[in-house]
């Protein structure tokens, strides 16, 4: 349980300013991890708290997942790597000649990005 200010939260989460976690405590989304701190001009936050999910969590559950984000991409390294390449299993899946080129159908669209996701969790 570590309890800092909002730029060193800002830091921990990845980021660059503290404008996002501004804009959750303005809208309330960040009330229940506000501690109160030496300095009565800063903001404290609850880094992990009991009880609750840490603010990495709760953070990602209130704003939109960006690829570039420093929010979503920090846990990368963390995650389980495969011994294959997700489009060689992608590509196992499917049958290669009967796709041909784009543009595709509706259909084939929704298919694909289904193939995707069971060769990204394999």
């Amino acid at each position: 349980m570590a309890i800092v200010n909002l730029r060193q939260a800002s830091a921990h989460l990845g980021f660059k300013t503290t404008t996002t976690l501004r804009r959750l405590l303005q809208a309330g989304e960040l009330s229940a991890y506000v501690r109160s701190g030496p300095d009565l001009r800063a903001t404290y936050l609850d880094v992990a708290p009991k009880g609750l999910p840490t603010l990495r969590q709760h953070v990602q559950a209130h704003t939109e997942c960006r690829g570039n984000s420093p929010l979503w991409g920090a846990d990368y390294e963390s995650w389980p790597k495969g011994s294959r390449n997700w489009t060689d299993i992608a590509n196992g899946y499917l049958d290669l000649p009967q796709w041909g080129p784009p543009p595709w159908t509706e259909l084939q669209w929704a298919t694909l990005r289904n193939v995707i996701e069971l060769a990204q969790e394999s």
